[in-house]
């Protein structure tokens, strides 16, 4: 009996050093995030997205039941009406999943640019705290007077008041994004995670006129509309054949016409949308280019101030300003990448294109 007792009491004892392994590895798989993972996790844990696929499971059912029902009667009329079906629960599932995936790059680079803004904001609270110091030294020495302390000492207190805003909205920026990931806020899960910086992208290249045609290859929409007016004109046929009165009729002939004009309206939105998106991924890919020029331009120069300051010409609250226009440059630079990423992803979206298997780098 004590044997038994001392087994089990062995047994659990590895049981419960398991458990507090795999609590160390989760942690520490926290520790470092990539966007490939957070997109993982997203998807994963999302309820609208699980909605969205077990209707789309039902629709791929009900299509099937509806096609073997269908085998005797061969009704191209009933044929189309599961088309509809498993075709409206596809594009809401697409579409679903498609906005999780932007809405986690979003949040992810916007994190990214968040906590170089805190840096940023950092280097500029020691740039006023440095000048505060000096004006009130010249104040002491009688060169200046109180209201230019005044002042300076009023930078200082409201740079430091947006080093504090940025930092907390930094962390709750952090929580909506964990928990869009799915990750509870437990005393294991609540430190922030470290997100890996994403390399500069090799930009994708494509024309307008594929860009739309594609889109209009792809569009589930104007598929459906297909659908509706083939229905429509079958309807109109078995009317013909079935003696309806003319008035009857007649509201089938303005049927056909409606989903005929509801065809073209989806076709005209579509290159619209294609249109402007198009534009603003241009646009994006021009300022990316611009704020690399920029960054490389802040970089000379905060190497010649480095000189300077050594050789004795500069003092180092040049150099501090240098740094926050490095600074400054390499934040916009990254908020030029989140545009260009947003920008490419909506445009592919617009272009049908599956973007879990997009390329996002």
């Amino acid at each position: 009996m004590t044997k038994k007792i001392k087994n089990c009491g062995t047994y659990f004892l590895i049981l419960v050093m398991i458990f507090f392994i795999f609590l160390k590895i989760s942690a520490e798989e926290l520790k470092e995030m990539d966007l490939a993972k957070a997109i993982s996790l997203a998807l994963e844990n999302n309820l609208n997205l699980k909605i969205a696929d077990l209707e789309l499971k039902n629709a791929q059912i009900d299509y099937e039941k509806n096609k073997a029902d269908n085998l005797l009667t061969g009704s191209r009329y009933i044929e189309l009406q599961g088309d509809l079906g498993l075709l409206k629960a596809k594009e809401n599932y697409n579409q679903t999943r498609n906005e999780i995936i932007i809405e986690v790059v979003k949040k992810y680079l916007q994190l990214i640019v968040a906590k170089q803004n805190i840096t940023l904001k950092e280097k500029g609270v020691e740039l006023k705290k440095n000048l505060f110091e000096e004006v009130k030294a010249q104040v002491s020495a009688g060169h200046k007077g109180s209201l230019e302390l005044l002042q300076q000492e009023n930078e200082y207190y409201n740079a430091m008041f947006e080093l504090e805003k940025a930092n907390d909205d930094y962390h709750q920026s952090f929580k909506e994004f964990k928990f869009d990931l799915g990750i509870n806020e437990t005393k294991e899960e609540a430190q922030e995670f470290i997100l890996r910086e994403m390399d500069y992208p090799e930009i994708w290249k494509i024309d307008e006129e594929t860009a739309i045609q594609e889109a209009i290859s792809n569009s589930i929409a104007l598929e459906l509309c297909k659908r509706e007016i083939e229905l429509a004109e079958i309807d109109l046929e078995r009317s013909i054949v079935a003696s309806s009165p003319s008035l009857e009729l007649q509201r089938l002939k303005n049927d056909i016409v409606l989903s005929n004009l509801d065809y073209e309206k989806t076709l005209k939105e579509l290159n619209n949308s294609i249109g402007k998106q198009y534009y603003v991924y241009k646009q994006s890919i021009n300022s990316l280019n611009l704020s690399q020029q920029n960054l490389k331009q802040a970089r000379e120069n905060h190497n010649v101030l480095s000189e300077q300051v050594k050789a004795g010409l500069k003092t180092r609250n040049d150099l501090l300003s240098a740094e926050i226009s490095l600074l400054q440059a390499e934040y916009n630079l990254d908020s030029a990448l989140l545009n260009y990423h947003i920008a490419k992803l909506t445009l592919q979206q617009l272009m049908g294109q599956d973007l879990k298997e997009v390329e996002i780098k």
